[in-house]
């Protein structure tokens, strides 16, 4: 139901996009004090888990699985192999083309942070029965849909209608 308030900053709070951030940032604030013992963020957690699941890779394909730019993770990337958690060849003749790997303690770590965020995303979905976890998982997926259509159109120029509706 649209809002009827005539007061501007009720606007910005009741905009969905607000309360996706407001999740977002709870999100990392929560994952942070989770792992902040093993001297972990959620973006070393999130290089991590993807390693784990889909194996070694290159930098930009790491990059393209978590939605950042394969700038942005040279950081990340070196802290990582700085405590020897991740392994990136040297040997390999092209820096662009050398694989990213887990190592054993990079392996047995991830075990422990994958334990942890599903942990708390359990507690995250606590309030919610089956079928309000199924509906916001849905609406949620809409969402995103919709957002990357629009991207998709603004970077070729189109125009969309009705991106949900699709």
């Amino acid at each position: 139901m649209p809002s009827t308030s005539t007061d501007p900053g009720r606007e910005t709070v009741e905009r969905t996009m607000h309360l996706i951030h407001r999740a977002k940032v709870a999100t990392a604030e929560r994952i942070n004090a989770d792992l902040a013992d093993l001297e972990l963020n959620g973006t070393l957690a999130l290089l991590l888990e993807t390693l784990y699941e889909h194996g070694p890779m290159t930098a930009a394909e790491l990059a393209r699985r978590c939605l950042v730019t394969r700038q942005a993770l040279t950081g990340p990337l070196n802290q990582l192999q700085a405590r020897g958690l991740v392994q990136r060849p040297e040997s390999a003749t092209n820096v662009r083309t050398r694989p990213t790997a887990l190592t054993e303690d990079g392996k047995a770590l991830t075990k422990i942070v994958r334990r942890r965020v599903r942990r708390a995303e359990r507690l995250s979905v606590s309030g919610f029965d089956i079928n309000e976890l199924e509906t916001l998982r849905e609406l949620l997926a809409r969402y995103a849909s919709a957002w990357e259509q629009l991207a998709h159109a603004a970077e070729t120029g189109r125009s969309v209608i009705n991106p949900v509706a699709s």
